[in-house]
């Protein structure tokens, strides 16, 4: 499968300020990846199981490691949430993720 977007990984750190906490975003790798939009069809069955997905993300050639709440990615303008937890198929890391 051909990978042809350059995705961003982000992990969430969270620091203590005197006005409570501040989240924040940084940046911990950059990887080409596929990004493809879920057709309504694949779109329901998640939303059965009360679990909202929008795309698939592919990364190619051995895993990724992310979790959930922790880590989002960043495709251009775009940011997506990891929704359901990655699995590896063959060589390749496929995460679900809704765009936030």
């Amino acid at each position: 499968m051909f990978r042809n977007h350059r995705v961003h990984v982000q992990v969430k750190t969270t620091t203590q300020t005197s006005l409570g906490e501040t989240e924040v975003w940084k940046p911990v790798v950059s990887r080409w990846a596929r990004v493809i939009p879920l057709p309504a069809s694949a779109r329901s069955v998640y939303m059965q199981s009360k679990t909202e997905v929008t795309h698939k993300i592919v990364f190619a050639k051995g895993t990724v490691e992310l979790t959930l709440g922790n880590n989002r990615i960043n495709h251009g303008s775009k940011a997506y949430e990891i929704t359901v937890p990655a699995e590896t198929i063959g060589n390749d890391t496929v995460i679900m993720v809704k765009e936030i």
